[in-house]
């Protein structure tokens, strides 16, 4: 065996490894969503704090997408490319691949994190000035139940290449 072949358990070992660490991470962001509603759940934060109440959001679907970078090379054939990538990538893990890896995400899971790419997008070609506390703070409050729904998914989905790496 070269020392470029790797044998299909380590990919999947390798894998969940990848997204158990995305996970951790993304977890903390969480975290952070939760303290700035807490923080502002009576009163609207200044531009500054709106800026980076903007990064905490855009840190979450960025995340969730780095995931999605880490399992396409792996297991879906490679990362999608062109100017659509990002919208192509998101659906591309809902996809059932017979033989190769069920999907991981839900569709509902994937429904929800559009509205987090949409405002990725928006974020990344936007002033930070430009944001506006009334259409981020619904966002805001979303990361809960977008995280839990992420996380089962992310779960049934380790549970998937668990059993792979060990029977591979």
């Amino acid at each position: 065996m070269t020392k470029d072949a790797v044998r299909p358990n380590e990919r999947f070992v390798r894998v969940a490894a990848t997204i158990r660490d995305e996970r951790d991470r993304l977890s903390r962001v969480v975290g952070e969503a939760s303290q700035a509603l807490a923080d502002f759940a009576q009163s609207e934060p200044s531009m500054r704090e709106l800026r980076g109440i903007g990064d905490i959001v855009h840190d979450f679907y960025t995340g969730a997408e780095r995931i999605f970078e880490r399992v396409a090379p792996e297991l879906n054939g490679g990362v999608p490319a062109g100017p659509a990538w990002h919208r192509e990538i998101l659906r591309s893990m809902t996809l059932d691949l017979p033989g190769v890896r069920p999907p991981l995400l839900g569709k509902q899971t994937e429904r929800v994190l559009d509205e987090f790419l949409r405002f990725r997008h928006l974020f990344r070609h936007s002033y930070g000035f430009e944001l506006e506390w009334t259409r981020l703070r619904p966002l805001l409050e979303q990361v809960p139940a977008a995280w839990a729904a992420l996380e089962a998914d992310l779960e049934s989905f380790l549970d998937f290449l668990t059993r792979a790496a060990s029977s591979a």
